[in-house]
């Protein structure tokens, strides 16, 4: 099965954000990008994550180190949770 990818600059003139916020989640590690043709591309099985992101950054106004540390500690519930399993 291929992966279905969205182009960055789509994506945000749809959501109506700018794309620099997506490029720093990038640059941040918080989400994976591929990059074709000098564009940036989403894998469709991370939207979740970045309208998570979205949410945090533009109703909240979390900024990217924010958004770190709420993603390292998510994670770290995570993987607790499947040790008590």
């Amino acid at each position: 099965m291929k992966n279905v990818t969205i182009s960055v600059v789509k994506y945000c003139e749809y959501h109506k954000i700018e794309p620099k916020f997506l490029i720093d989640l990038y640059q941040n590690d918080l989400v994976i990008l591929h990059e074709r043709n000098q564009e940036y591309f989403i894998d469709e099985e991370d939207l979740t994550k970045v309208e998570r992101y979205i949410e945090f950054h533009y109703n909240l106004g979390i900024n990217i180190e924010g958004i770190e540390v709420i993603h390292h500690l998510l994670d770290q519930i995570e993987t607790l949770q499947k040790q008590l399993k």
